[in-house]
C-alpha cells in the first residue's frame, strides 16, 4: 500500500517546494507557509514530512513536530494535519495516513496526535482526512469549541451590544487600522497577566516579525480616544476567514464599551466568508468560558468546533 508513496523529511532544501504546494491545496494557509512554521524553530522540533509519487510529484504535506517521541500536527500552529490538493480522492488520503503512520512507526514514535483543520479555512469542503481518521482507528480526544458570524447571513446582534456600541460612539470611540503593535502588545500581555497570570502565546518580537512577513494577513485595529489606544485586535485574515487572533479591552475600554464597538466594526468590515472569534474554551476543551461564550454568541455567532484526534502506533 505504501510502496506507491515517497515519504521524506522536509528540510530547508525543501521550503521553496513547500510553499508552492501549500498555495494551492485545499487546507492552504499562511500558517503552512515555512516562514510562518519556522519562526518557532527553536522551540519546536521539526518532524514535518513530504509525500510524493513515484515520479517525485508532491501529492501531500504532513506539518509536524517531535515532543517527547509524540508527533503533533502541529504543537505551535491553532491546527494542522494532512494537506493534499482539491479532488484527492478519499482512497488515496486513506493510504497516505496509513503511509505516514508507518513511517513514524520506523523511528519508534508511540503516538500522533492530529489537530484538525475546521472546513471553514478549506478552499472547499473537503473532508477526506476527517474520514481516513476515522477508518484508520484514530481517536476524537479534545473538542475545543469557537464561535463565528457567517457574513452571507443578515446580522442581528443582541440588544445589549447595540446598546453598547451606541454608548462607544457617545463617547467619541475612533476604530482603526494601526501600526502601533507595541502599545497593543503592552496592554495585551498586562491584561493577560494581571487577569490570568499568563503571557500572551507569541512575543512581541515574534508577532512584528510575523505582521512584516505577513503583511496581507494579519492586521491590528484599534479602539482609540484623544490618539490613546482603548482596545485593540490582531487580526489574521485569508480568502475565506477573518480570525480574531488576540484581543483586549482596557480599564477606560470596559466603561465606554470600546472592545464592543470595536467587535461591531470587524464584522461589518469583514469581506471574507466568516469571522472566526476564537476558542471559549480552557482545559484541553473540557472547561466552558460561558460568560466569554455568551459575549460572543450575542453578537449573533454560531458554533464551531475545533477537534484533536491521535492514534498510539
Amino acid at each position: 500500500m505504501g510502496k506507491e508513496f515517497i515519504i521524506k523529511r522536509y528540510s530547508e532544501d525543501d521550503k521553496d517546494r513547500w510553499n508552492n504546494f501549500n498555495e494551492r491545496c485545499v487546507q492552504q494557509h499562511f500558517f503552512f507557509n515555512r516562514n510562518y512554521m519556522d519562526y518557532h524553530k527553536e522551540r519546536f522540533s521539526d518532524f514535518s514530512l513530504i509525500i510524493e509519487d513515484k515520479n517525485k510529484n508532491i501529492l501531500a504535506l504532513f506539518p509536524a513536530n517531535l515532543s517527547d517521541n509524540k508527533i503533533y500536527s502541529h504543537q505551535g500552529l491553532t491546527f494542522g494535519g494532512l494537506l493534499y490538493l482539491p479532488r484527492t480522492f478519499v482512497q488515496k488520503v486513506i493510504d497516505i495516513l496509513s503511509s505516514i503512520e508507518a513511517f513514524y512507526t520506523t523511528f519508534y514514535i508511540e503516538k500522533i496526535i492530529y489537530k484538525a483543520i475546521p472546513h471553514i479555512y478549506k478552499v472547499e469542503q473537503a473532508e477526506e482526512d476527517l474520514y481516513a481518521l476515522f477508518k484508520n482507528g484514530w481517536k476524537l480526544v479534545r473538542r475545543d469549541f469557537s464561535s463565528l458570524i457567517v457574513s452571507t447571513k443578515e446580522w442581528i446582534p443582541d440588544r445589549s451590544r447595540l446598546k453598547n456600541n451606541k454608548i462607544a460612539i457617545k463617547n467619541n470611540i475612533e476604530l482603526k487600522e494601526s501600526t502601533d503593535l507595541l502599545s497593543f502588545w503592552n496592554l495585551l500581555s498586562n491584561n493577560l497577566q494581571a487577569r490570568h497570570g499568563v503571557n500572551p502565546t507569541h512575543t512581541f518580537e515574534e508577532m512584528q516579525l510575523l505582521s512584516e512577513y505577513f503583511s496581507n494577513n494579519i492586521k491590528l485595529i484599534g479602539a482609540f480616544s484623544n490618539n490613546k489606544m482603548l482596545a485593540g485586535a490582531v487580526i489574521f485574515l485569508t480568502d475565506h476567514v477573518m480570525k480574531i487572533q488576540y484581543s483586549v479591552n482596557s480599564d477606560k475600554g470596559r466603561k465606554i464599551k470600546a472592545l464592543d464597538a470595536l467587535f461591531t466594526e470587524l464584522i461589518k468590515m469583514n469581506q471574507t466568508d466568516f469571522l472566526d472569534f476564537g476558542h471559549s474554551c480552557e482545559s484541553n476543551g473540557s472547561y466552558l468560558n460561558e460568560g466569554l461564550a455568551r459575549f460572543k454568541y450575542n453578537f449573533n455567532a454560531e458554533g464551531l468546533v475545533f477537534d484533536t484526534y491521535e492514534k498510539s502506533l
